[in-house]
């Protein structure tokens, strides 16, 4: 039986550079790099709905056949008639490490509610089996528009959806540390999984471990936890047990834009295939290595191909 997953969020207009002066132009950002390697990981059938909101523009109509080529649904890719994508550039040094620049402020992404509201109604959310946001969802949005949502959020839950949340923090998006904090601890009090990076804790919440991380979302009503802290590993807790796992070994650091949101997807991928989070993670952390080796955030298909072609999520499985 064919899953239903709702992913919401912003794609954006990804520059990223070659060589000096000349740039590639694609389409990313968080949470639309992990529904691509969801879906082109998972080894179940999924019907994976990109949710968001873009212009009536022609560099719009380019994103959503993008979106398309991924085998995404775009039905709830909506339109909003008076903005556009945002655009960012990535920049990174001899380690891989990058750093951005953001022209996004009227973005279409952050219209995503109100585009909904006047456009649909509930019954285009309910019934899905997992609905996936992050913390950058959560900035983009007003004030109003993030207390929609969290109440349509609330609806899904009581309705028997799976919610899944990545903190993401991201300080320029949000006023100030607490209302990002206040809006982050209302997510993690819906979520059922969570995904969070050590390092949103320790900007946070003054986590300076990932077993305190764990501690802290069980705390909080969460069942299922994954903690990530790069090259350290992982950290995890599902229902009363505990685990770790390693980072996987890298050769050289190209991009290390979507290593995050790769191995969210990974990791859903196989936990929606069956497979335990002990194992599942262990891919999760294979693919985000892979992805990290490659120029900007969606690894092209003829490269990923080399990599699912010897690693899959079932391999994992003892």
């Amino acid at each position: 039986m064919t899953k239903r997953i709702v992913i919401m969020g912003e794609c954006m207009v990804e520059l990223f550079q070659l060589v000096d002066n000349v740039y590639h132009q694609n389409f990313a950002g968080d949470v639309f790099n992990t529904a691509v390697y969801l879906k082109r990981t998972c080894e179940v059938p999924l019907d994976v709905q990109f949710f968001t909101a873009v212009g009536i523009d022609r560099i719009s109509d380019k994103l959503v056949r993008a979106v398309e080529r991924e085998k995404i649904d775009t039905k709830l890719m909506l339109r909003s008639k008076t903005a556009r994508p945002g655009l960012y550039m990535i920049n990174t040094d001899a380690f891989g490490e990058r750093s951005f620049v953001y022209w996004r402020d009227s973005s279409a992404a952050k219209q995503v509610v109100q585009c909904f509201m006047a456009q649909s109604n509930y019954e285009a959310l309910k019934g899905c089996d997992m609905f996936y946001f992050s913390g950058i969802t959560l900035a983009i949005l007003s004030d109003a528009d993030r207390t929609t949502l969290f109440t349509l959020i609330e609806q899904l839950k009581q309705d028997g959806s799976q919610i899944v949340f990545d903190p993401n923090y991201r300080p320029a998006l949000w006023p100030n540390a607490d209302t990002a904090k206040a809006a982050i601890l209302q997510a993690y009090r819906l979520a059922d999984v969570a995904l969070p990076g050590l390092d949103d804790h320790k900007a946070l919440f003054d986590a300076e471990r990932t077993d305190q991380v764990v501690e802290h979302l069980t705390e909080l009503g969460v069942t299922e936890i994954i903690v990530k802290d790069g090259k350290n590993g992982i950290n995890g807790r599902f229902k009363q047990e505990c685990f770790s796992a390693m980072a996987h070994p890298v050769k050289k650091v190209v991009d290390t834009t979507a290593a995050g949101d790769s191995f969210n997807g990974g990791y859903l991928a196989a936990r929606l295939g069956g497979i335990a989070p002990q194992q599942a993670v262990k891919f999760a952390a294979r693919l985000a290595g892979f992805v990290v080796e490659h120029t900007g955030a969606i690894v092209s298909k003829e490269h990923f191909n080399g990599f699912w072609a010897k690693h899959r999520p079932s391999s994992f499985v003892k």
